[in-house]
This record gives C-alpha cells, sequence and structure tokens, in this order.
C-alpha cells in the first residue's frame, strides 16, 4: 500500500512533496463493491459506503487509476510507505493531515 499525504477535510487537498496544497476535483462515489475468492474457491461481494473521501482505507472515487494520472499530472506522487509520508510531514512542519491509501 502506499499514501499521499492530504488535508483534513472530508474531500481533501493533497500535498505536493514541496508541502504546496493542491485542490483537485474528483468524481467521488458513495459507494463501492469488491469481489474476493477464499481457499475454497467461493467469491464473496463486499459493499462500502459512506460519504467521507476514504472509508475502510478504500479512496471512494470512480477511478483510482484515473485519479492517480490527475494527481501525477499536478507532480503528485504517493510514498512507498506511510513512514516515509510521515518523514517528509515532519520535515515540512505539517500540523495537520492525514494518510490516504492507494494501491
Amino acid at each position: 500500500m502506499k499514501y499521499l499525504l492530504v488535508t483534513m477535510h472530508n474531500k481533501p487537498k493533497f500535498y505536493k512533496a514541496n508541502g504546496e496544497v493542491v485542490e483537485l476535483e474528483f468524481n467521488y462515489v458513495e459507494s463501492k463493491t469488491f469481489g474476493e475468492t477464499d481457499g475454497a474457491g467461493r467469491i464473496y461481494f463486499t459493499t462500502i459506503g459512506g460519504n467521507s473521501a476514504v472509508v475502510q482505507n478504500h479512496w471512494m472515487v470512480d477511478s483510482i487509476e484515473q485519479s492517480l494520472k490527475e494527481l501525477n499530472a499536478h507532480d503528485i506522487y504517493p510514498y512507498k510507505s506511510k513512514v516515509l509520508a510521515k518523514e517528509n510531514a515532519i520535515r515540512l512542519g505539517l500540523k495537520s493531515f492525514k494518510y490516504l491509501p492507494v494501491p
């Protein structure tokens, strides 16, 4: 799992590596359904939902891939780990931030 540093807003703004805040519009969705297979080959579907940008560690945008492309176009890239994201947030002196997990 990789992580983006974001503001504490319900629909967050994104921190660049230099601490600059960028506000981008994404198509947030109210629910997502995920399929998983167990060891016996049975398929299970789980639907999550809410009005937050992240629900149960899932970014609630319609397309994570497209959203990451949009972020990359604005020089915003995920950190390889939460530890690295935190180290940069401390280095920048950020007082208010949270982590947004991305695959």
